[in-house]
This record gives C-alpha cells, sequence and structure tokens, in this order.
C-alpha cells in the first residue's frame, strides 16, 4: 500500500505562527520584567534615610489628583505602579487631605498609613494686601503652604463657580476682598475663594448702599453696571496707596472718560500672568494685542486689574468733588516719601510736573 505525502504547510502558515509564537513569548517576557520591576517599586522605600518631603493635599481633592500632587514632588518613579498598588488596598477611598512633612527612612506601607490617617490642618494666618490681582494672590497661598499656585488659579478661572456666585467677567478678579485670613492646610481653592468673596459682597453692599445716590449718577451718566465700577476702583487701587488720594484719582479718571480721552493708566499694561511682576514699560502699553492696555483702547479694561480695598471701591462709587476737581486731568507720581501725586489740568502743566519730579529738571 502507497504512502500519502503529508502536504506542506505554506509559507505565509509558517510566518504567522512564528510570529504568533513572537509575540507570545514577547508578552511573556514583558509580564517578567514588568512583575519584577514592579515588585521592586513595592519593596522599595518611600523615602529614603536622607531624604524629607512636604507636600499639601487640598480638601476634596479626587484620588487622581492625589497621585498627581505625589507625582509632581517627584514622590513616586513609576505613578501606575503606586496607583494600581495603593487601590488594592483600597487607599483611593481612605486618602485624606491636609498638609504633609515627611521624614525618611519610610516604607511605602508606611506612607500608606499616613495618608489614610491624614495630614495636619493647622490654620495659617495669610495677608492678602489690597490691589494683589489673582495671579499674587496665588503665589502668596502657595508660599504659605496653603495650596498649589495653579490649584487658585484654576478655580478662579472656573466659570461654573463664577456663574453660582453671580461674578462677571473671566475671573474672580476684583471680587475677592484683601484682609488677613486663616486658612487651613488643604483647603480647598473654591473654599477659599468662597471665602474671600463672601467678605468681598458685603463690603461692596455697605458702600453701594452708603451712597446710593452718586453711584446711581454715575451709572446712568456713564452706563456703568457693577462690574465697571469694581474695574474703575481697581485701576485707582493700584494708581495710589494713598488713601486720601483715591478719590481725586477717580475723578481724573472720570472727567477723562468724559472728555472721551484713553485713560493711560500704567498698571493695566503688566495685567496678564505672563507679565504681571514687570514694571509698566512703552513696550508693553503700545502693544496692539494688549487687551487691557488703556493707552490702546478708549475705555475701561475688559474687566478689573486688581482686588480692590474698601477706600478703592468707595472712590469708584464717589470720586472727588473738591473745588476744581472736575477739571482736572493728568497726575504723576511725585516719589516723595509719602508716594503722593501731582496733579494736572492741561498737558502743558503735567509735561512741566514730569520734568520735575520724574526728570529731574527743574
Amino acid at each position: 500500500m502507497k504512502k500519502t505525502d503529508k502536504k506542506k504547510k505554506p509559507l505565509w502558515a509558517k510566518l504567522i505562527s512564528f510570529l504568533f509564537l513572537s509575540a507570545f513569548f514577547l508578552c511573556i517576557i514583558i509580564a517578567v520584567v514588568v512583575y519584577f520591576h514592579y515588585s521592586n517599586f513595592v519593596e522599595s522605600n518611600f523615602l529614603e534615610a536622607d531624604e524629607t518631603t512636604e507636600f499639601v493635599i487640598p480638601k476634596g481633592s479626587p484620588w487622581g489628583k492625589v497621585v498627581t500632587i505625589l507625582d509632581k514632588n517627584s514622590l513616586l518613579s513609576v505613578p501606575q505602579y503606586f496607583d494600581f498598588w495603593a487601590r488594592r488596598r483600597g487607599l483611593h477611598q481612605t486618602s485624606k487631605a491636609g498638609s504633609y512633612k515627611l521624614k525618611g527612612p519610610m516604607s511605602l506601607e508606611a506612607f500608606a498609613k499616613k495618608l489614610a490617617k491624614g495630614g495636619d490642618i493647622a490654620e495659617v494666618s495669610v495677608t492678602i494686601p489690597e490691589g494683589y490681582s489673582i495671579f499674587k494672590i496665588a503665589d502668596r497661598l502657595s508660599e504659605k503652604g496653603i495650596m498649589t499656585r495653579d490649584a487658585f488659579l484654576e478655580a478662579a478661572k472656573d466659570s461654573q463657580l463664577m456663574s453660582e456666585l453671580e461674578v462677571q467677567g473671566e475671573s474672580f478678579e476684583g471680587y475677592l476682598f484683601p484682609d488677613t485670613y486663616r486658612f487651613k492646610k488643604g483647603t480647598s481653592a473654591e473654599g477659599i475663594i468662597n471665602k474671600m468673596h463672601a467678605k468681598w459682597k458685603v463690603e461692596w453692599e455697605k458702600v453701594v448702599n452708603e451712597n446710593k445716590e452718586t453711584h446711581k449718577a454715575l451709572s446712568k451718566k456713564y452706563g456703568f453696571d457693577r462690574h465697571d465700577f469694581l474695574t474703575m476702583a481697581s485701576l485707582v487701587e493700584r494708581e495710589t496707596g494713598k488713601k486720601a488720594e483715591r478719590p481725586l484719582i477717580a475723578k481724573v479718571f472720570y472727567n477723562r472718560l468724559t472728555l472721551g480721552m484713553k485713560l493711560q493708566t500704567d498698571p493695566t499694561c503688566v495685567y496678564s500672568d505672563a507679565n504681571y511682576l514687570e514694571n509698566p514699560h512703552p513696550r508693553t502699553c503700545r502693544d496692539p494685542m494688549n487687551r487691557y492696555s488703556t493707552y490702546i483702547i478708549k475705555a475701561l479694561p475688559p474687566g478689573p486689574i486688581a482686588n480692590s480695598g474698601r477706600a478703592a471701591m468707595l472712590a469708584a462709587v464717589k470720586p472727588s468733588t473738591a473745588v476744581g476737581s472736575d477739571k482736572m486731568l493728568y497726575f504723576v507720581a511725585k516719589k516723595d516719601a509719602e508716594r503722593s501725586h501731582y496733579f494736572s489740568k492741561s498737558l502743558k502743566e503735567h509735561e512741566r510736573a514730569v520734568d520735575k519730579y520724574l526728570r529731574n529738571k527743574q
């Protein structure tokens, strides 16, 4: 009887088999490598003997944000490993907010217990000066270890939170009251904004209620709404720290608006996260793309450039009525000990004052 020859596998079938086996063994190798790498991560110290770290987990932070905070503080070599390890232990449901100050050596297990217990909740006193923008407030809160700068700025521009609190504009700029507050480390950005905004609301309503007639008259004459008054107040606040001058500064701005003149106030030139620490410069003041520069636009900027105190808000609602104040159109810093200004009715007079006080020409 004749034997039947076995059919040979075609080349493509052999190639598929080879690729399948190669992929299979490659997956096994990768799995083994990952397993040993993961095991090494778990068995390694979270902090070595000479290491210390400090970080804050804001109240209400979701688990993903907790992992991100640890990663940004360079505490996780592989965030995905930690996430997997922690979730298996339920840490994603038990981690707590607070301020953490840790010292090595510390194992991963020891750190997990700390995270489940929670950080310190001691209160920190922080002073927000009049005229601080949201960018400077963010810096101050970060310096105090209360929260990250980015977290505050994100909340300060949260359109949903703004809508809930009936805030106009692009952010909470101008709607936060400068004062000394006590916050717990780990307090959420929303909690801080709510507290500062509530204080602002009380002070603003007092200013308006105590000056209803002038507020109504200015609203009618200039078509101002609350946002406009707060913008005006911020310009006054940033131009002078001298309380007695604020009503006259406001009057100058109103006089210029009446005549259709540009306000030309330097602080508007450097209102942005990119240049808020810079001194005003012709380059920024004359930049046609600068939406806030009052050397470019012929009216108020789009919104407040700072958060004003009560005196500046009052000046915006009740500008000076002193004899001759309705003629004032210019002012220049004297650069004296009191940081006062010289006010002028004409450009010629103003230029003489600039020569005297800024150029030292007599």
